[in-house]
């Protein structure tokens, strides 16, 4: 019983996390990873500390977004977003829970086709 419970909770936690990297890093759950990498890249490349300066909390975010929608195995005990409040956590569960249709853009033009 007690185990169930503590699974469930790390069960929450991850998918509360895996939520907020999708929201840090734009993608939808559907999104392959090369969408996901393609995302990463472009917001570290605009966030780097050594070209915005007073951005390094925001880069560390996105870094471990990226480690979380990336890496099956990643230990979510020690994850802690720096500029995501636990207020912002409850308000992007709450506003996942209600699912919006899906706009259409190029990625899902090319995603249909293809994969």
């Amino acid at each position: 019983m007690i185990y169930e419970y503590f699974f469930q909770q790390r069960f929450s936690k991850i998918r509360l996390y895996e939520i907020a990297a999708r929201k840090i890093l734009n993608v939808e759950e559907d999104d392959p990873e090369w969408i996901v990498k393609n995302n990463y890249l472009k917001l570290a490349k605009k966030y780097h500390p050594d070209i915005n300066k007073g951005s390094e909390d925001l880069f560390k975010d996105i870094n471990t977004a990226y480690s979380i929608l990336t890496k099956k195995d990643f230990d979510i005990e020690g994850v802690k977003f720096l500029t995501i409040s636990s207020q912002e956590l409850s308000q992007i569960e709450q506003e996942s829970s209600v699912r919006k249709p899906k706009e259409k853009n190029y990625y899902d033009f090319w995603k249909n086709r293809f994969f």
